[in-house]
């Protein structure tokens, strides 16, 4: 079994090193945005965070269980698929990306990498990391927020994709072709 300080670590770890990830990627890709999706979309974005980090904050008094390894194990091993999907998104995106909703000058659309499962792997990756952090530490309301997360992502996605038929015709022929947000499902 994982100890309960060593996944709580691990959790640590993996949320801090994604916000470096958002901070490197926001600084590396910088762009002049033609529209953005403004504050309810960026909200969207920071939402899961917040709540994910708040409710580890409250942990001791509220949901968590009792830790069992193969649980502990599962939810490492989603959380680091998560983390990996979600870089190899940015980096199929490169200038395309932005912390909120926005279509940039020379915006273009990506269909390569995990852009073929599905249309926003990004909030698909992050759910997994989520509910993989849930897992890991044994903390069943951050299991049950999943949905909740998922949610958010779908209302933040139909806000982008808005955006994205207006500025790239070429988007409505990717929605025929291209689940939005859980590969094979949704």
């Amino acid at each position: 079994m994982i100890s309960q300080y060593k996944a709580e670590l691990i959790f640590k770890d993996i949320w801090g090193f994604l916000l470096i990830v958002a901070i490197i990627a926001q600084i590396r890709f910088r762009g002049k945005h033609k529209q953005s999706g403004g504050l309810i979309a960026r909200l969207q974005v920071v939402a899961p965070y917040l709540v994910v980090f708040g409710w580890f904050s409250v942990r001791v008094y509220f949901g968590t269980y009792k830790a069992n390894v193969i649980a502990q194990l599962l939810g490492l091993a989603i959380m680091l698929i998560g983390v990996s999907g979600y870089i190899a998104a940015i980096l199929y995106l490169k200038q395309n990306w932005a912390i909120s909703a926005a279509i940039k000058e020379g915006h273009s659309l990506v269909k390569a990498g995990p852009y073929k499962m599905v249309r926003h792997p990004m909030y698909f990756f992050m759910i997994l990391v989520v509910l993989g952090s849930g897992l890991l530490i044994s903390n069943y309301f951050i299991i049950l927020y999943t949905p909740i997360v998922t949610f958010l992502y779908y209302l933040r996605s139909k806000k982008e994709e808005e955006m994205l038929k207006v500025a790239l015709p070429e988007y409505e022929e990717y929605i025929k072709d291209t689940k939005m947000l859980i590969p094979f499902i949704f």
